[in-house]
Formats: C-alpha cells, sequence, structure tokens
C-alpha cells in the first residue's frame, strides 16, 4: 500500500468522527422529548378527572416512545460508526438491548418502537370513535385485528419463530 492510499484510508477512518454530530442532535431531542413526557404526566395528573386524564396520558405514551427512538437511532449510529457502547454488567444479568451490529440490527429496532407508536396513534385516534353504522364496528375490529397480527408478526421475528 502506497502513501497516497494510506492517507486516503486514514482520512476516510476519521470521517466517522462526524457522526457525532447527530448522535448529540439525537440525543438533545431525545432529552427534550423525555422532558416534554414529563410535563404532559404532570398535566395530566393535574386535570382532575379521568376524561382529561387519559387522552394526556396516551399522548404522554406517545411522546415517550418518541424519545426512545430518538436515543436507539443515537445510540446505533454511534455504535455503528465510532465505537462500541460499553458498561459494566451486574450479576443480576443486566443486559445492554441496544446493542447495534450492522444497519438491518438498528432498522429492526426502530421499526419495533415505530411500530409501537403507531399503535398508540391509533388509540388515541380510537378514543374518539364514534360508529355511525355496523359496518364502522366491523372496520374498527379489523384494525385492531391488524394490528394484533403485527405484534404477533414482530414477536414471531424476534423468536426466530
Amino acid at each position: 500500500m502506497n502513501g497516497f492510499e494510506q492517507l486516503v484510508q486514514t482520512v476516510l477512518w476519521n470521517a466517522r468522527w462526524v457522526m457525532l454530530l447527530p448522535v448529540v442532535g439525537l440525543l438533545a431531542g431525545a432529552v427534550y422529548f423525555a422532558v416534554q413526557t414529563g410535563l404532559e404526566v404532570w398535566r395530566s395528573l393535574g386535570s382532575g378527572s379521568l376524561e382529561k386524564a387519559l387522552p394526556l396520558m396516551v399522548g404522554a405514551v406517545d411522546v415517550a416512545l418518541l424519545a426512545s427512538v430518538l436515543i436507539i437511532f443515537a445510540l446505533g449510529l454511534y455504535e455503528l460508526f465510532i465505537a462500541e457502547v460499553r458498561f459494566k454488567r451486574t450479576e443480576g444479568g443486566f443486559e445492554n438491548v441496544l446493542v447495534v451490529k450492522s444497519l438491518s440490527d438498528l432498522k429492526t429496532k426502530l421499526g419495533q418502537v415505530i411500530l409501537m407508536i403507531l399503535i398508540v396513534k391509533f388509540f388515541e385516534k380510537a378514543q374518539a370513535f364514534s360508529p355511525k353504522a355496523a359496518l364502522d364496528f366491523l372496520f374498527y375490529a379489523g384494525a385492531v385485528a391488524l394490528l394484533g397480527a403485527a405484534l404477533w408478526l414482530v414477536q414471531a421475528e424476534k423468536t426466530g419463530k
């Protein structure tokens, strides 16, 4: 390998540090949404009635899931491009569930959380469901069945069955 090729490879290898910018930005976004989650929960606790608290709590779950997407994506980018995230494991089996070995791993983890966000959004919209005909109930039941099937498929993929 000649000197020029060595220089190009060194520059390319060190260019991976550019990925720290989106990692820091994603973590800042996750902190922002985590704070928003806390504020939503606080508002729901102070609302005084279950009818007012329930939509606020569902919204808080939605925002918390969004914060988790940002954290997963930040950690995944860091592990893919910069270095493995290491920590001490206790004897209780504390395990890093966010280990990302490939872009496919990252997509799978993000897909699972995004599916949960979609489910929460569905039930958020379902709170305002007011059926006008029997067919409306059938469509609603079909949507719930499709959500159940999606969750089953995700679980089946995780367990390898």
